[in-house]
């Protein structure tokens, strides 16, 4: 059995009262990854060896990032997830910590190393990614039931496909049972469950997991029309109420079983994609959170995902909302 430590807090900046925890507030159920960025001038062949620029570390995993994302714009972040007893785990924790995140639920196990993502990034910003799971798949169901206060507490679940289905499907059922509403990442894809039929409020895959969930042709070039109905089938099939589908620079569609709304995003010159899907996810929770209108979320939420690929890194490129607010994010 794997022997689970808790690190003693850490101290906290001072955080403003907008972005202290609430008694019903964000609750991110996810990885927690020490993300290896490679630059690229091109992708490899097969059999071929590149030269690639110096290679570049970051804080990552999609629960950590989306928590971050949240955060920045002002919600109160609770994350619930393992790292490993090395290094590259009290790094992420630190870093979490001064988001002002609630980290009393991240568990150091000292069985396995923290989540590693090895990143391949093109000069155009296009990646691929390479995840060694680690101490995430150390998360366990009955540990997350041993905590059903917490998911009591929270208003807004996030989780996501980078820990081990049975540990989503406990999470999925916990909120349920208390009356959150729930928002999940299908990525890395894999088939949905038909026992989490009716749990889920918000589906956001991206064009490539869309694809994959339901077996249409999609890619890049499909038209807005052939995404809504590939994703109406997953609304009509009862995995989730509404479906966002993240389409990159072409923003999003959101679609439900009554209608569909498509945010364009603006154009900007992209020099890292890495954690655009997170940081939309995490700033339309908060936004919600806020009382917006799904709609005016996901206006949020583009507008925060476009801005972010601007930047290198995963948690470095989530915006403050103070940066949005400039940009006009709430008046696309």
């Amino acid at each position: 059995m794997h022997s689970i430590k808790w690190l003693p807090p850490i101290r906290r900046r001072h955080l403003p009262v907008s972005n202290q925890p609430s008694k019903r507030g964000i609750l991110v159920v996810g990885s927690i990854n020490s993300d290896w960025v490679v630059p690229l001038t091109r992708m490899p062949l097969g059999g071929e060896t590149l030269e690639a620029s110096p290679i570049q570390y970051y804080a990552g995993g999609k629960g950590a990032n989306q928590a971050v994302a949240a955060a920045r714009m002002g919600a109160g972040v609770r994350l619930m997830g393992r790292v490993g007893d090395d290094r590259h785990g009290q790094q992420q924790l630190e870093a979490l910590n001064q988001e002002g995140i609630l980290t009393s639920l991240v568990g150091v196990d000292d069985k396995c190393s923290t989540g590693t993502a090895i990143i391949l990034v093109e000069p155009q910003g296009q990646n691929r990614i390479l995840l060694i799971p680690g101490a995430n798949h150390a998360l366990q169901p009955a540990w997350l039931a041993s905590h059903d206060d917490v998911f009591q507490k929270a208003e807004l679940m996030l989780v996501q496909l980078e820990l081990p289905n049975e540990v989503v499907e406990q999470a999925l059922h916990l909120a349920n049972e208390h009356g959150a509403q729930v928002l999940l990442d299908p990525a890395p894809v894999r088939p949905i469950p038909e026992t989490w039929k009716g749990w889920v409020t918000y589906l956001t895959p991206n064009l490539i997991e869309l694809a994959g969930l339901t077996q249409e042709p999609l890619d890049a070039k499909s038209p807005t029309g052939q995404i809504h109905q590939a994703a109406l089938k997953l609304c009509r099939q009862g995995f989730a109420k509404t479906v966002i589908t993240k389409m990159g620079e072409r923003g999003a569609l959101m679609t439900t079983l009554k209608d569909s709304y498509h945010c364009a995003a603006p154009k900007v010159q992209a020099v890292d994609s890495t954690a655009a899907g997170d940081c939309f996810n995490g700033v339309f929770a908060a936004m919600l959170l806020e009382g917006c209108s799904d709609r005016e979320a996901m206006k949020w939420a583009v507008r925060a995902a476009s801005l972010s690929v601007t930047i290198q890194g995963a948690q470095p490129s989530m915006p403050h909302k103070a940066m949005l607010k400039v940009s006009g994010a709430g008046s696309v």
